[in-house]
């Protein structure tokens, strides 16, 4: 297997999945929960797109508890998407206005309840509630548990992290407190932190698809694509890819040379939820092969899908550069 030594042209840009585009500081806040229908959290991370003007400005993925949240937000009426799983929910949207007047910021609350694919029915959930009724568990980690989902479903990371310690610290075994303690390392990007959770989760449940996905997530987001490799394609064996999963994995493969695989997995990926990341992976791809009209062509496809985007300059400057290159070529 060839090693990358370089970027492609999109240098920046590689990482942004797991490192969001920044928007304006000390602005409003939006938050909320993706739910089925019966009210309860899906049984793993949704990603939830923040689109403004038909621009897609924001990504996120939802913690065990469903929960997302977005900052520094101006006053209008934003678009948000939550992405469907092929498997048993359709990705849905809903508005949600922010109506600051003042100087002061405010935060606002709009859930996202997910619709059932015709002829699905709810998908099993964690349990949640057989895991704590376990006898093994202490009950002082069982409350300690509960108060730091309830501390992550506030949006208090932190809060959080330190219940699910103390119960871990009761039951070493206690998988849910490691896997709800990695999601708020991830969601706070301490990627080894979260690496570390996730793989004792995942050791605890082998066949659990949560904590191999996460764990792949952040190698990613450490850089260390060949490690995180094998756990996503873990996930894909699972039946239990979603978008996201096949992001990061045609990511990885990208950065690992695997380029046949990444075309393929970062195509199903735009397939999935027309993410306009896709384009600039696929474009750093295709640099990195010799076949910058097809570059080109994905860059170009951004910027339509995209006109607004903060990236736009930086992306028109690659355009150029790749038309320059092929123009010495000819």
């Amino acid at each position: 297997m060839n090693t990358i030594k370089r970027f492609g042209i999109a240098v920046g840009f590689l990482l942004i999945v797991v490192i969001p585009i920044a928007l304006a500081q000390n602005g409003n806040s939006l938050e909320g929960r993706v739910l089925l229908p019966n009210g309860s959290p899906p049984p793993h991370p949704v990603k939830v797109t923040l689109t403004y003007s038909g621009v897609r400005i924001y990504e996120t993925f939802t913690d065990l508890s469903g929960r997302f949240s977005f900052s520094g937000l101006r006053r209008g009426v934003y678009q948000l998407e939550a992405e469907g799983d092929s498997q048993s929910f359709e990705t849905t949207r809903v508005s949600a206005e922010v109506t600051q007047f003042g100087s002061a910021p405010l935060s606002y609350t709009q859930n996202i309840p997910l619709k059932m694919i015709p002829g699905k029915t709810l998908p099993k959930a964690e349990t949640v509630s057989l895991e704590e009724l376990d006898s093994s568990i202490p009950q002082k980690a069982r409350d300690d548990f509960r108060k730091g989902m309830k501390r992550a479903e506030d949006n208090r990371p932190e809060d959080a992290i330190k219940l699910f310690k103390q119960a871990i610290e009761q039951a070493p075994a206690f998988y849910l407190a490691h896997l709800s303690m990695a999601d708020q390392f991830l969601k706070t990007r301490r990627y080894e932190e979260a690496a570390t959770e996730y793989q004792k989760a995942a050791e605890l449940k082998p066949d659990k698809a949560e904590p191999l996905n996460g764990l792949g997530s952040a190698l990613i987001g450490l850089r260390r694509y060949g490690e995180g490799l094998p756990h996503l394609k873990k996930v894909v064996d699972l039946g239990k890819a979603t978008a996201g999963t096949y992001m990061y994995l045609g990511l990885a493969e990208t950065m690992t040379g695997e380029y046949d695989a990444a075309e393929a997995d970062l195509l199903r990926a735009y397939s999935m939820n027309k993410s306009s990341l896709a384009h600039i992976y696929l474009a750093n791809l295709y640099e990195l092969k010799g076949e910058p009209a097809k570059a080109i062509e994905q860059l170009q496809a951004f910027l339509k899908e995209n006109p607004e985007s903060p990236q736009s300059e930086q992306i028109r400057g690659a355009i150029e550069k790749l038309k320059r290159q092929t123009a010495k070529k000819k």
